[in-house]
C-alpha cells in the first residue's frame, strides 16, 4: 500500500503549465518555477541537517558544490547530476537528495550546476559533466587529492546525462566511476519503447508529447536523436562499470531503463533494473517527505557503497 505521504504526492501533481501561445522564455521560466514548487507538500519544504556540511566549489569551471552528511568520508565521491528536463532544477532544489545519498553511502557527493538548455542545449550540459568528472577524480572537499574511489548518479535528465558520461568516458579512454546508479533515466528520445504508450494512462507527470518538447529545446544542432549521447539506448555499452537503474511501475520511461539494462547485460557489465511498484517519475526529489522516495535513495547508496 502507498503511503499517505505518497498520496498526497499524487494528489498534488498535474499543475497547470504556460499558455500554449506564450513564448518558449516564458514556458521555460513556469517550467522552472513549478519544478521548485512542487517540492512543497501538505506545507513541508525540504531541508538538511545541521551537522551537514555544504561547500561551494567550481569544478572544472562548473558551479558545484560538496554535501557531506554527517560522518561522510570526503575521500569516498560520488558526482550527483541532477533532473529537470535539461532546462530546470538548482543546487538548492537537489540539496535535500544529495544529502540523504551522502548518509545512505557514507560519502561526499558533489552536486554540478551544469548549463541548462535552451541558453545551452546539447552537448553543453555533457561537456560539463565531463569537466566536473574529471575535475572530482583530482580534487576532494579537503582539497587537491585523488579519491579512495569514485562514484556517480543522477535523476531523470541526470540520469540520462550519467549513462550518456559513462560511454563517452569509455569512448575517450577517461576514467569510469566504480559503479553508477540512475533514477528514472530517459534514454530514448525517439520514444520507441514499449511503456511509453502501454503505461500513458498511469503516469501523472510524463507522456510521449513533454518528451518531444524537451527533445526539440535540447537537441538544436541537427544531432540525430539516435546518437548515443543523445539517446544513450542506443550506445555500446561494453565495458561500463556496475550500474543499477531505478524506475517507477508508473512511468512512461520505465522501459528505457529496463531496455538500458537488458543490452549492458548483454554486453557483460554488471547492470541491474529495479521497478519501483507503484511509484512515479523520480519519486526520490521528494525524499523529504515522501519514504517510499527516501528509501530508493537509501538503496542505491547501498549499492554504491557495495562496490568499494
Amino acid at each position: 500500500m502507498p503511503s499517505p505521504q505518497f498520496q498526497k504526492l499524487l494528489d498534488s501533481l498535474g499543475q497547470s503549465s504556460a499558455s500554449t501561445e506564450a513564448s518558449l522564455d516564458e514556458i521555460i521560466a513556469v517550467y522552472r518555477q513549478q519544478t521548485s514548487d512542487c517540492l512543497l507538500i501538505d506545507g513541508l519544504a525540504p531541508s538538511i541537517a545541521k551537522t551537514t556540511k555544504v561547500e561551494m566549489v567550481l569544478a572544472g569551471e562548473v558551479s558545484s558544490e560538496w554535501v557531506l552528511a554527517e560522518d561522510a568520508d570526503p575521500d569516498l565521491r560520488i558526482m550527483y547530476i541532477h533532473g529537470g528536463g535539461f532546462m530546470a532544477g538548482t543546487l538548492d532544489c537537489y540539496r535535500h537528495v544529495v544529502e540523504a545519498l551522502s548518509r545512505a553511502s557514507g560519502m561526499a557527493v558533489l552536486t554540478i550546476d551544469y548549463r541548462l538548455a535552451p541558453e545551452n542545449p546539447f552537448p553543453a550540459g555533457l561537456d560539463d559533466s565531463v569537466a566536473a568528472w574529471t575535475w572530482m577524480l583530482s580534487h576532494g572537499p579537503l582539497g587537491e587529492g585523488v579519491p579512495k574511489a569514485a562514484f556517480l548518479a543522477g535523476d531523470s535528465a541526470g540520469g540520462h546525462l550519467a549513462l550518456a558520461l559513462m560511454l563517452r568516458l569509455r569512448d575517450e579512454d577517461k576514467p569510469l566511476p566504480k559503479a553508477a546508479a540512475a533514477f528514472s533515466p530517459g534514454a530514448d528520445f525517439t520514444g520507441t519503447a514499449p511503456s511509453m504508450t502501454e503505461r500513458a494512462d498511469i503516469d501523472p507527470s510524463f507522456n510521449r508529447q513533454k518528451l518531444d518538447w524537451i527533445a526539440s529545446v535540447y537537441v538544436t544542432d541537427g544531432t540525430p536523436l539516435t546518437d548515443p549521447y543523445v539517446s544513450p539506448y542506443f550506445g555500446d555499452f561494453s565495458g561500463l562499470p556496475p550500474f543499477l537503474i531505478q524506475t517507477g511501475e508508473r512511468e512512461v520511461l520505465h522501459d528505457d531503463g529496463k531496455r538500458v539494462v537488458e543490452k549492458a547485460r548483454k554486453a557483460g557489465v554488471d547492470a541491474h533494473f529495479k521497478t519501483l511498484p507503484g511509484l512515479i517519475h523520480a519519486t526520490e526529489y521528494w525524499c523529504h517527505f515522501v519514504p517510499e522516495g527516501l528509501a530508493t535513495l537509501n538503496e542505491a547508496g547501498a549499492f554504491l557503497k557495495s562496490h568499494l
